[in-house]
């Protein structure tokens, strides 16, 4: 697998690719947000291709002092291979180019597989924090 930056004209595959993996979709998955994530975040949007075809994405976000991890997602016809761990591990070193030395994700709590996945990364389930949101 190839890792490269994502670029807008993937956005129609990506989503697709989200929308595969059961990903929950709102409003800060259109194309004008995304765009905006893009061009706050260089270098940490990554794709992961074979034969040109996108079979893995990432969305990293820098607040400054911390990294975030967005919709990890890899085509179910090439999960279970290592991919999502590689483009995972990319975006940690990039992430380290930043001086991010904690990263926080936030993952549906019917998602355990998932859960499972980051474990095996070295991730740890935080039992501190209540996540709360505001849409204004």
């Amino acid at each position: 697998m190839k890792i490269e930056d994502f670029t807008m004209p993937y956005y129609d595959e990506v989503l697709s690719l989200w929308k595969r993996v059961g990903l929950s979709i709102g409003f800060s998955d259109k194309k004008a947000e995304v765009q905006k994530m893009l061009e706050r975040n260089p270098g940490l949007f990554l794709i992961g291709k074979i034969n040109d075809r996108v079979i893995a994405v990432v969305e990293g976000g820098y607040d400054g002092r911390r990294g975030y991890v967005h919709h990890l997602a890899v085509d179910p016809e090439f999960q279970k291979k290592g991919y999502g761990s590689k483009i995972m591990l990319d975006l940690t070193q990039r992430f380290r180019q930043y001086n991010v030395y904690k990263i926080h994700l936030f993952i549906e709590k019917d998602r355990k597989k998932v859960v499972s996945f980051y474990k095996k990364l070295g991730w740890e389930k935080r039992k501190d924090l209540i996540m709360m949101s505001l849409i204004p």
